[in-house]
């Protein structure tokens, strides 16, 4: 090989070599562990808070910008300047939070403040559950997932440990979604119930892509059982939420930690849990104006619908556990007191309302195993028949969480 060859072989080589390295570096994951100590004494303690900053209110230039995976996005947007005509295409999608500034006749239409309010109701007569005095009092959740506010008023008390494993960032939208859907006091299913949360991911950004690595996610479970051995017994873990789902290949790592959670005790639930416990979940829909409380309120989730009205829908009510998902209200990142709301969920928002359901029966009946509450929940149930242009299908099995803790 010539000198010129090499010389051009290695100024292509450096620089892609500094670039991975650099971005190594950049992205290099943060593990920040609580003390044992304060594990065993049941004192809260925390890594570090995590930084948020509230967004800047713009107002769009059109409307078709606003659309992404959200659904049709204003949050902290102004758009007083347009009418409902230029927006009654994209409302059933809306997502918005307590810093959208409305024209006056979209906010008579709409009436957000109502529909958030709906929002914060976990549905199917959680409300009535907790009137009758079960609100997972003295049960702890463990939530493994992205960044979390720890000063947000809907669940700022809950918290007793926050850690990170494998983490980079700051804040971020899902970790206080999904722990205001479980614990939050407007808007959770059990509000009384303990967070012991480790920020995490479940892979990482690389120059050529995102790639998952579901080792962490092992890690992670791994670590919530060594938490747990820590803590006294008023503050054992009962139930793990994690909104992340893995395959039968290439997920054995995260089964295998999932059954070793099992021998502690511990229920593991994830968007698949059908390779531990032998269940599917599938997510509800619901329009944002419907009763959350009704069950007739409820269809399929947004973006089950296609499949769900097609002859290949791949979930059987007899074997998939129906839990509310779409037109959730839940506490924003980006400030101590305020809220969003968005008309499409996704199964990150069906796992943690699960796991406050346990919470709930935890309380109930303290002996409970994630055996049983399956067997339950699946008996106590609802298979509930909706027609679609002439056709009926069959739409759950629909949890029912006033019967199946009746039945504890």
């Amino acid at each position: 090989m010539s000198k010129k060859k090499i010389v051009l072989l290695i100024c292509i080589f450096i620089p892609i070599v500094g670039l991975i390295v650099g971005w190594e570096l950049f992205t290099h994951a943060v593990t920040g562990r609580v003390s044992d100590a304060d594990y065993s004494n049941g004192s809260p303690a925390y890594y570090r808070r995590e930084k948020y900053t509230d967004w800047e209110i713009t107002a769009p230039d059109k409307i078709d910008s606003l659309s992404n995976d959200m659904g049709f996005d204003i949050r902290n947007k102004d758009i007083s300047a347009y009418s409902v005509n230029d927006y009654k295409d994209y409302l059933w999608s809306v997502c918005f939070n307590s810093s959208t500034i409305w024209s006056a006749d979209i906010e008579d239409v709409l009436n957000p403040d109502n529909v958030m309010e709906l929002g914060k109701n976990p549905g199917l007569g959680i409300r009535k559950i907790h009137e009758e005095g079960l609100t997972g009092k003295g049960v702890s959740i463990a939530i493994i997932d992205q960044g979390l506010n720890l000063d947000h008023e809907e669940y700022n008390s809950n918290i007793l440990g926050y850690e990170l494993l494998h983490y980079t960032g700051d804040a971020a939208l899902h970790g206080s979604a999904v722990t205001s859907i479980a614990v939050g006091k407007s808007c959770g299913v059990a509000p009384s119930a303990n967070v012991y949360y480790i920020a995490s991911t479940f892979g990482k950004f690389t120059p050529f892509g995102y790639k998952y690595n579901l080792q962490y996610m092992a890690d992670c479970i791994d670590r919530v059982i060594a938490i747990n051995d820590l803590l006294p017994e008023e503050n054992k873990i009962r139930v793990i939420s994690i909104s992340q789902g893995f395959g039968n290949d290439d997920g054995r790592e995260v089964i295998d930690a999932i059954e070793r959670a099992k021998e502690k005790g511990i229920f593991v639930l994830t968007t698949t849990p059908q390779f531990n416990y032998g269940f599917s979940i599938m997510g509800l829909g619901r329009k944002f104006d419907d009763n959350p409380d009704d069950i007739d309120s409820y269809i399929p989730g947004s973006w089950l619908e296609d499949s769900f009205y097609s002859d290949n829908f791949w979930l059987s009510p007899e074997t998939t556990l129906a839990i509310p998902m779409d037109s959730r209200t839940y506490a924003s990142f980006l400030t101590t007191d305020e809220y969003e709301f968005c008309a499409q969920g996704g199964y990150s928002w069906s796992v943690p309302w699960l796991a406050g359901l346990y919470a709930l029966c935890a309380e109930k009946k303290p002996s409970i195993t994630p055996d049983e509450f399956i067997q339950k929940a699946f008996e106590t149930g609802t298979i509930k028949e909706i027609e679609h242009e002439g056709k009926v299908y069959r739409l759950g099995t629909i949890i029912n969480p006033q019967k199946l803790i009746a039945s504890l």
